[in-house]
């Protein structure tokens, strides 16, 4: 069953606030004169009327008004925080009343770079000394376009390595694997049916849990020989149908969710995603990246039970990749942009970078912070060593995605044509040619946005 091409209106939403209104963005102002020579030291300038406040756009659950007060404590600046809402931020940067910073997903640089909307850091980052480039880990290449530094992870994982109950795995009499054993997604996929627990209709345990952080595709177009993306050569169009690689895992991953083996919204995780199902003992194995960690043990899975693997594997290129980056940007129209980065570079590289790195919950994204990940019990060890080794190991550390479009608009599109695929309601190659439609139709849009 074809479903109709979404409206020009409809896909605009789903492309996001920030192709929507980023239109009516004032132009981005040139950086301050002061700006590198105020950036990267310990010791901020005094703050003036003009500089007294600083806008920060990000969620509260990472950030504590304890730390927002010591940063006021130290270096002068009073902070307005705003909860995360990226209409309400780009609505404010048309209002010409910007916020300064603000959360946002490495993967969506490209599109935000090609419309004016974040500052160019490069010449912060170079006078650093909290956070210099050198300390920067590869992942927050992610934030980087034409030589062009526009934020960095607050922190990060290898996204797509695997966790698996060792208990679960013993209970049903699978050998358990050594953590850095290359397993191919063909041998998870016979895996399956071994490791799920029935009872009648209900499903006990969940064999393969795998919904991975961010699409699955986003990661494995950089496993091929010759590591690519999704898209044309001038990321002017999607490219699934032309690509026989990528075809072949589309109709693997399609055929696995039609048989039950994998989530979908045909065979939903038991208790709605496939974290609370591991929490509550009911999945062998999920795919999760090492942030996994910070939720990990629960009254029915103890330390003892956890095994963080490496990624599976697909083509002959390893990589296990940060699929999104969460992290910061600050406006290129922000009236105080020494400020601003006096936050960005505190919240990246002081007190809050330390706290994160120390929770467990993710990579920091410098070098320098690495050692404060939390090693007080073996498992904690365990996935601290295989954070080591995913940065040794994996070719590909960034996923390159279009600048006229962003990731949630490819996701989007995908969504509403994989559940009557999988139904059998319609072909694979029927739901792809849909898939592909729809997304050039909104590339086409973001490239007549920018000029393109």
């Amino acid at each position: 069953m074809n479903s109709p091409h979404l409206s020009r209106r409809n896909m605009l939403k789903l492309m996001g606030a920030s192709l929507a209104l980023s239109a009516c963005a004032p132009a981005p102002a040139a950086p301050s004169a002061s700006a590198p020579a105020a950036a990267g030291g310990s010791e901020a300038a005094a703050p003036n009327a003009e500089a007294a406040t600083v806008v920060l756009m990000y969620n509260t659950n990472e950030i504590s008004q304890e730390e927002l007060a010591a940063f006021t404590d130290e270096y002068g600046y009073a902070v307005e925080f705003l909860e995360t809402d990226l209409t309400k931020l780009f609505a404010s940067l048309a209002a010409g009343n910007p916020v300064d910073c603000f959360r946002i997903y490495g993967t969506n640089t490209p599109a935000l770079a090609a419309r004016g909307i974040p500052l160019d850091l490069t010449d912060y980052f170079n006078s650093s000394t909290i956070v210099p480039v050198d300390d920067l880990l590869p992942v927050n290449d992610l934030y980087l376009v034409e030589g062009k530094r526009y934020g960095m992870v607050k922190d990060w994982s290898p996204d797509f390595s695997i966790f698996i109950n060792k208990k679960l795995w013993g209970e049903a009499g699978v050998e358990i694997p050594e953590a850095t054993e290359p397993l191919h997604y063909t041998e998870w996929r016979e895996l399956s049916p071994v490791l799920t627990k029935t009872e009648g209709d209900r499903t006990l345990v969940y064999g393969t849990d795998f919904t991975p952080n961010e699409h699955v595709l986003f990661w494995i177009t950089t496993t091929f020989a010759e590591p690519t993306h999704l898209f044309s050569e001038d990321f002017s169009q999607v490219a699934l149908s032309s690509n026989p690689d990528t075809l072949e895992f589309i109709n693997f991953w399609i055929d696995w969710m039609k048989e039950g083996g994998i989530p979908s919204a045909v065979h939903p995780p038991v208790a709605g995603w496939s974290g609370q199902d591991w929490v509550q003992g009911q999945a062998a194995a999920v795919q999760w990246g090492y942030w996994f960690s910070g939720m990990a043990t629960s009254d029915e899975v103890s330390g003892d039970d956890i095994l963080m693997m490496r990624a599976p594997t697909w083509g002959p290129t390893y990589s296990n990749p940060c699929a999104s980056g969460a992290g910061m940007m600050v406006t290129s129209v922000t009236k105080v942009p020494d400020a601003a980065w006096k936050m960005f570079e505190w919240f990246m590289g002081e007190l809050p970078a330390e706290n994160r790195a120390k929770s467990g919950w993710g990579v920091p994204g410098l070098a320098s912070l690495v050692d404060l990940m939390p090693r007080d019990e073996p498992w904690r060890q365990h996935n601290y060593d295989m954070v080591q080794w995913e940065i040794e190991n994996t070719a590909v550390p960034v996923i390159e995605f279009s600048p006229y479009l962003t990731p949630d608009a490819f996701k989007a599109s995908w969504a509403k044509f994989e559940e009557p695929a999988v139904k059998g309601e319609m072909s694979v190659d029927e739901m792809i040619a849909n898939v592909e439609s729809e997304v050039n139709l909104a590339i086409q849009e973001g490239m007549d946005r920018v000029g393109a």
